[in-house]
């Protein structure tokens, strides 16, 4: 009489997806900003071209004064512009960038301290000399003077990016933005600042005002659906990339997040088209062929989803995760044997895995390795104590093995974890009966009924037990449920009871309430 519950068909163990794709396997997948390719190069902006720009400058700013220049400052410009000329003349030539041309432009500055291109020029000398320091404060003082100088907003972010002050060389072209709000090198290198940043989701803006001017600008896009797709955002994040696909069809990045996006809003086969242009694109990248044997198995497509996970073993055959996987897979089409084998490989390469060894704790059954199915649970347990089916399972295993203390006692965690874990409490009745424990037995098989989870089983060991403890009400109550679910069965069991001298049916064995339920059409119990 005696069946304990099947295990549960699910193990937890097959692909799950992550509550943020970004948080694994992404983050070394998906697309980083590139080196810090929009800044212009501090160490040769000094051309020889210069000389005449700065001449022209010069000249500018004496003539377009707002009154006319006293004789004193006449005489303090020439000065100052003959010390300028001296540095002038050594652009192009060895002592370009030299000590002896800093001094000429300093020597100029100490005459007419408001010399704007001489701060602008020796800014860069000191620049090409590694003086970051010494360049930020002329590039400073050049911003100061003249707020809307050309290029100066970029000289000064690219200065304090070099000192590591990001904070001030965003503010640089934040700056500079506000008077030149179209200006892409500037967004552009805005943009790579912040997205680097504490506050990377600041670049998001910037971003959408660089793919605004510039739509085909590939590395923008995609930087810019990257965040949205960290920020949650999902519907945008797909749709960037979809423009950065029409820009270049075998983007790796695009296909492979895409795939991310898909994966977590269950589209499955979607993802699984994504994931196939990033594996032709990339063959032989481990990360897709798991991901694409995820969502194979997501869609019960086993047998796909084995083939994939052996390619990515291929690649990758120190990854434990994916033979884990593959285990799954190969027990869920019943290939016991090999599902075993590759689950003892992933614990050996992952001993602190519990769900593995609760996959292979139920293989082993299956394969009448009791034994080494019984360590597999206790191996689980170990690394995870909560799981209330491992321990079930280890409850259901002891008692198939005969040792019902130890049952009683997993069942019992069970139960402790779940009290509406209907099926623990059914085999812990079960194991109570064994051990003579028979008022603990009708508690617990109560609670399984009473949790509307009973099966005829259920109510028929418990109107036996209300009957050996001579409660015939109850009793002959239970019996007529189990005969209603499973009326031939159970009505043949109680016959070849009654047919013994002394029966545990023997308080109930002359009632007739009990007497009908022997013949005639199974009773309807409400």
């Amino acid at each position: 009489m005696t069946t304990f519950k099947l295990r549960p068909a699910a193990w937890g163990i097959g692909p799950v997806l992550r509550s943020n794709p970004m948080d694994r396997a992404s983050d070394r997948m998906q697309l980083s900003l590139a080196p810090f390719r929009y800044w212009p190069s501090a160490r040769s902006t000094l051309p020889a071209a210069l000389a005449v720009f700065f001449l022209i400058a010069g000249n500018a700013t004496y003539a377009q004064s707002k009154k006319p220049p006293t004789v004193e400052e006449a005489r303090i410009y020439r000065e100052a512009m003959a010390w300028f000329k001296k540095a002038e003349a050594m652009i192009g030539t060895p002592k370009e960038n030299s000590e002896e041309q800093a001094e000429l432009f300093r020597k100029a500055l100490e005459i007419k301290p408001d010399f704007l291109e001489a701060h602008y020029n020796l800014g860069l000398i000191y620049a090409n000399q590694s003086k970051v320091n010494e360049a930020v404060r002329e590039f400073e003082a050049v911003r100061r003077l003249e707020p809307s100088f050309e290029g100066i907003h970029m000289l000064l972010a690219t200065a304090y990016k070099e000192l590591g002050q990001s904070a001030e060389a965003i503010a640089a072209l934040q700056e500079g933005l506000r008077g030149k709000p179209k200006d892409l090198q500037m967004l552009k290198a805005l943009a790579y600042l912040q997205f680097h940043s504490p506050d990377q989701m600041s670049a998001i803006a910037t971003l959408q005002a660089v793919v605004e001017i510039a739509p085909t600008n590939l590395d923008a896009r995609l930087d810019l659906a990257l965040l949205l797709q960290k920020s949650n955002r999902l519907d945008e994040a797909a749709g960037h990339y979809r423009d950065a696909l029409l820009v270049d069809p075998k983007n790796f990045t695009a296909h492979y997040n895409l795939a991310l996006i898909y994966i977590g809003r269950k589209k499955n086969a979607e993802a699984a088209e994504e994931l196939q242009q990033a594996s032709q694109i990339a063959p032989g990248n481990a990360e897709v062929l798991e991901r694409l044997g995820d969502v194979y198995a997501f869609q019960m497509l086993h047998e796909e989803a084995i083939a994939a996970y052996r390619a990515a073993l291929d690649q990758a055959p120190e990854r434990g995760a994916i033979l884990s996987k593959l285990g799954f897979s190969l027990a869920v089409l019943n290939r016991t044997a090999e599902a075993a084998s590759a689950l003892e490989n992933s614990v050996r390469l992952n001993p602190k895995n519990p769900d593995a060894y609760y996959l292979l704790g139920d293989l082993y059954s299956e394969l009448k390795r009791y034994d080494e199915s019984i360590e597999a649970y206790k191996f689980s347990l170990q690394l995870n104590p909560k799981q209330k089916e491992v321990h079930f399972n280890l409850g259901t295993a002891y008692a198939e093995r005969q040792r019902f203390p130890e049952a009683m006692a997993e069942l019992k965690e069970a139960v402790a974890l779940d009290p509406t874990y209907a099926s623990a409490w059914s085999n812990l009745a079960i194991v109570c009966e064994r051990m003579g424990l028979e008022t603990e037995a009708i508690q617990a098989h109560e609670k399984a009924i009473a949790l509307g989870k009973g099966q005829a089983q259920d109510y028929f060991r418990l109107g036996v037990l209300y009957a050996k403890n001579n409660q015939p009400d109850p009793a002959v109550t239970n019996l007529a449920k189990a005969i209603e679910l499973e009326p031939d069965k159970y009505r043949q069991i109680l016959r070849e009871e009654l047919k013994k001298v002394r029966s545990v049916l023997d308080s109930i064995r002359y009632r007739e309430a009990f007497t009908k339920l022997l013949s005639g059409p199974p009773p309807n119990v409400p």
